[in-house]
């Protein structure tokens, strides 16, 4: 089923190579060959007979009412010639949806098909083999297209207008992470195969969710960035953060975006630097902005500069505008029920006002939207890297409307229909580090998030010191997940925070009884893995060979059909011109007065200063037939 999965989205993408429509290049294809697999069956069907074929070969789930407009597409695609030789028919009455024909063979794209299941499965392989070679127990560990199952899903959720309902098991994709590393940097052509699967598993997210593709993005359209994404942009949180938010914000303008800003963000921004900057320690960091500072260098005068000429620096440089919400509508935006229900979950009580005032003005700015329930026509949009922030916007959407609020990976996917041909590369490398940054960001809790933790569990008063000290050292090596459950639970349920985290607590102290113990095993583990990545470059550059092999025999392949098919034109050309010199020759023993009045038609052209025209359109004419 894993290995299907990566053949499918590679498949879907390498159907779009050539092509900006995705829904005649990719959907009327991968449904014409389900027809054709299940014409091996029988002769007539329904639409929930084809959806399971589609199911069984691709491994994915298509919604029944998208499988019936496909069948229909496919009815209508179909030439004259075509229909007459299937005898091709569909019947429709009520929720009763059925097709019939003699036959049904389209094997056109069967070449493709087994080209890219080639290759997703040597990705795989090699993915294994990486794993293996980390120490990692292939049978424990999640599949490689789980890691992109994970992307896919979000989106899915996010086009069709739900809150996302994936599974969030505490399971780790840092291996996957560090095989996406390690390729980017040492080998290209798993990584350029890597890309093509990821761009296949948005088209797929498309199908899934009935999105419309072919409605294109309004230009012009206006994006507020949140607090975070305007740290990103600035390279004052993670180091994985910055390359993608910068990409990003480069492709919304080239694709004719605006990126903007909110005066209450820029307040919000400023006072976290603010905070940085008071509790600067440069050999200690104690915020995300802090520690970014000691990467980059830079020290507290540096970033008390940078927070003095924050607002020039960020419409010269960056040409972001800011807008100023009246304080009126703040008011207004603070007093509504979404801000009384975020306050309840949310642990800073302030940013709760922000962020629902943000995304209220966002609505209020969309007023004028010609379709309020088309993605592709929101001229304004909040974007934010707080997923659980996006999933409550989502439920407090007005009339079926498109909510306001789009996180980085959902953004990107959506501008990819800009021009999926032109921006596939561009769309797949921003696609995969967000990803990069996405897990990381999950796996590794910020020193924020920590401090945050602090706050919290220093108002306890039955933990002493030395249980204090021992739960902030556990804490930081748990997942951010787990940190912000902790978190959720000591505003809903205070004594089974308590409990957790005197829970922690005691699990650390047997940890350290076992420490030297797994120590040792440590040590042991190390060894073995110094011996078995020695095998490891080769048998990765031995399957990179493999795909280079069969990208070669697809590019010799194209090549022998468009020599295939210029052979093809030339012939027509050459037997319409034999054609029109049997015609001439004909009308001359018929007609053998008719050079007389040919001679008079060249006269009265070159009379009318013609001739030369005519002359140069029997040379274009000539040309083109020697072209082909």
């Amino acid at each position: 089923m894993e290995e299907q999965l990566l053949t499918t989205y590679s498949f879907f993408a390498a159907l779009t190579e050539n092509s900006t429509d995705i829904y005649s290049a990719v959907y009327i294809p991968i449904c014409k060959r389900a027809l054709s697999l299940y014409s091996k069956k029988g002769t007539i069907g329904t639409d929930q007979d084809i959806r399971n074929i589609i199911s069984l070969e691709y491994g994915i789930d298509v919604p029944l009412l998208i499988v019936r407009k496909l069948i229909k597409s496919v009815g209508r695609n179909l030439s004259s010639r075509d229909k007459a030789k299937f005898d091709f028919h569909i019947e429709e009455q009520g929720n009763s949806f059925s097709f019939s024909f003699k036959s049904f063979a389209f094997s056109n794209i069967e070449d493709s098909y087994e080209a890219e299941r080639r290759k997703s499965n040597a990705l795989q392989q090699a993915f294994e083999i990486f794993a293996k070679g980390q120490g990692e127990d292939i049978n424990k560990l999640p599949t490689f297209s789980d890691f992109i199952n994970k992307n896919k899903n979000k989106l899915s959720s996010f086009l069709s207008g739900k809150v996302s309902n994936i599974d969030c098991k505490e399971v780790s994709f840092m291996t996957h992470v560090r095989f996406l590393q390690y390729i980017e940097h040492n080998d290209n052509i798993l990584y350029q195969t890597t890309k093509q699967i990821f761009i296949g598993s948005v088209i797929v997210s498309y199908l899934e969710s009935d999105f419309d593709v072919d409605a294109k993005l309004e230009r012009g359209t206006s994006y507020y960035l949140d607090t975070q994404i305007l740290l990103e942009l600035l390279d004052l949180q993670r180091a994985e953060d910055t390359m993608p938010t910068k990409e990003l914000i480069k492709l919304i303008q080239e694709t004719g975006g605006n990126i903007r800003l909110l005066d209450i963000t820029l307040d919000e921004i400023k006072t976290n630097i603010e905070n940085a900057i008071i509790h600067y320690d440069k050999k200690n960091p104690t915020t995300t902005i802090n520690e970014a500072c000691i990467r980059l260098g830079k020290n507290k005068t540096w970033l008390i500069a940078l927070n003095g000429k924050l607002e020039n620096i960020l419409q010269k440089d960056y040409k972001i505008n800011i807008d100023k919400i009246p304080e009126s509508d703040i008011e207004l935006f603070s007093n509504t029920e979404d801000a009384a229900q975020l306050k309840e979950i949310w642990y800073r009580k302030h940013s709760a006002i922000h962020d629902v005032a943000a995304y209220l003005y966002v609505r209020e700015k969309r007023k004028r939207d010609s379709n309020k329930r088309l993605l592709q026509k929101a001229s304004y949009w909040f974007v934010t890297a707080n997923k659980k922030l996006c999933d409550f916007n989502i439920t407090k959407k007005l009339n079926g409307n498109v909510g306001e609020i789009i996180m980085p990976d959902e953004l990107t996917s959506l501008l990819f229909l800009q021009n999926p041909q032109k921006l596939s590369g561009k769309v797949s490398s921003i696609g995969l580090n967000e990803l990069i940054a996405q897990t990381l960001s999950e796996e590794y809790p910020s020193r924020d998030l920590i401090n945050e933790f602090d706050s919290v569990v220093s108002s306890l008063e039955n933990i002493s010191a030395e249980d204090y000290k021992i739960l902030l050292s556990s804490i930081s090596q748990e997942s951010t997940m787990k940190i912000h459950k902790l978190l959720d639970s000591s505003i809903l349920d205070p004594a089974q925070f308590n409990k957790d985290v005197h829970a922690i607590i005691e699990n650390e102290r047997n940890n350290k009884l076992n420490a030297e113990k797994k120590h040792k095993e440590e040590i042991d583990k190390n060894k073995k893995l110094q011996e078995t990545n020695k095998d490891l470059l080769k048998r990765l550059a031995d399957i990179s060979q493999q795909i280079a092999d069969i990208q070669e025999n697809q590019r010799l392949d194209k090549l022998q059909q468009k020599e295939k098919d210029k052979r093809t034109r030339r012939w027509i050309w050459v037997i319409i011109s034999i054609v029109v010199v049997l015609i001439t020759l004909l009308l001359l023993q018929i007609f053998p007065n008719i050079t007389n009045y040919m001679r008079k038609g060249i006269q009265v052209i070159g009379g009318l200063g013609g001739f030369w025209g005519f002359c140069n359109l029997g040379l274009n004419i000539w040309s083109k037939f020697k072209s082909h």
